[in-house]
């Protein structure tokens, strides 16, 4: 599934006048902040919904799709917000790290689960209760790799794949719009130990809630 231009323009649209209403002041706070730390955007997601029935729709049916976007539209959002200062112009810069953090899900069966979420809930933006009872070490996740095409010069950014552990299969063609077919690619990223895209991320092991009768949820 990919979201068209038209999906993608409302979603990105409703999201940047929502975050405009109700989070500039957190926003401006991040602007005033240093350049290179990740900053995250905690949005109520029942008050999301309530402005737009649409947008959730296509968060709840999309969300892998959805939060790029969003995090596109924050940025925008900053950007607005920093041209509109003029008296804090010397201090305001934005970020690259900017994130659109989602949490108060709606507490319905489709987004809500009191136990462990089974395969079948994949790829679902879920709200799980539980208790966690181990915590792994916090790592890095190398998500993507900038490539260069060696025939017209376009580049593009090759994703992990989570089905495969998140692994980084080399492109097989080049993707762009103009129609090469070109099949050699250059890795901007080079001979560089460090890999220039990543995430942290940390295993939990979550023990579903147990019952006043002694029973598991």
């Amino acid at each position: 599934m990919v979201l068209s231009q038209e999906q993608a323009a409302l979603i990105g649209q409703v999201f940047e006048d929502y975050v405009l209403e109700h989070h500039r002041n957190d926003i401006l706070q991040i602007l005033q902040e240093g350049e290179e730390a990740h900053y995250p955007v905690v949005v109520n997601a029942m008050t999301l919904f309530e402005a737009n029935m649409e947008v959730g729709e296509y968060f709840n049916a999309f969300p892998s799709l959805v939060i790029p976007v969003f995090d596109g539209a924050l940025q925008k959002a900053a950007e607005t917000i920093s041209s509109s200062c003029h008296s804090l112009q010397g201090t305001l810069g934005v970020k690259p790290n900017l994130h659109a953090r989602i949490s108060g899900l709606p507490v319905c069966p489709e987004l809500t689960r009191d136990h462990i979420p089974r395969a079948r809930d994949a790829g679902h933006f879920l709200s799980v209760t539980g208790t966690v009872i181990r915590t792994g070490t916090p790592k890095l996740l190398e998500f993507q790799r900038d490539y260069m095409c060696a025939k017209c010069r376009h580049v593009f950014a090759a994703q992990a794949d989570f089905e495969q552990h998140y692994a980084l299969a080399p492109p097989t063609r080049c993707p762009s719009p103009d129609g090469c077919t070109s099949v050699k690619f250059t890795c901007l990223q080079g001979d560089m130990a460090v890999p220039s895209a990543c995430r942290d991320y940390q295993e939990i092991k979550i023990q579903e809630q147990v019952q006043a009768d002694g029973g598991l949820e």
